[in-house]
């Protein structure tokens, strides 16, 4: 499995800000091409995302050549298990969030 490059990462997190600025500010009067389109919030969002995540994976690939980093931490599910003891107490966490929702929103 490859993983991202430090390097993808901040330039995806500055790519970033000129693709959204793009999407919010380059509409609202900077020019009246037809090249900047004016879509939904939301929408706006979810293209900066896949925009920025195109971008991340691009030079994380370009950047190893296709290859596995040999420094990248290899994830399973065993990664993720947690004990019994802790599933019960998130449980019971998230009814006394839902009881104290029930009793002040009702």
């Amino acid at each position: 499995m490859e993983k991202t490059t430090n390097k993808a990462a901040i330039i995806g997190a500055l790519v970033s800000i000129p693709i959204a600025m793009y999407f919010k500010v380059a509409p609202k009067g900077w020019s009246d091409s037809a090249l900047f389109v004016d879509i939904p919030f939301m929408d706006q969002m979810g293209y900066t995302a896949l925009l920025t995540m195109f971008v991340i994976v691009l030079i994380s690939y370009v950047q190893h050549n296709g290859k596995d980093d040999e420094k990248g931490i290899d994830i399973s599910k065993e990664t993720f298990k947690t004990s019994p003891i802790f599933n019960i107490g998130s449980m019971l966490v998230m009814l006394v969030l839902v009881a104290l929702y029930a009793f002040f929103w009702a």
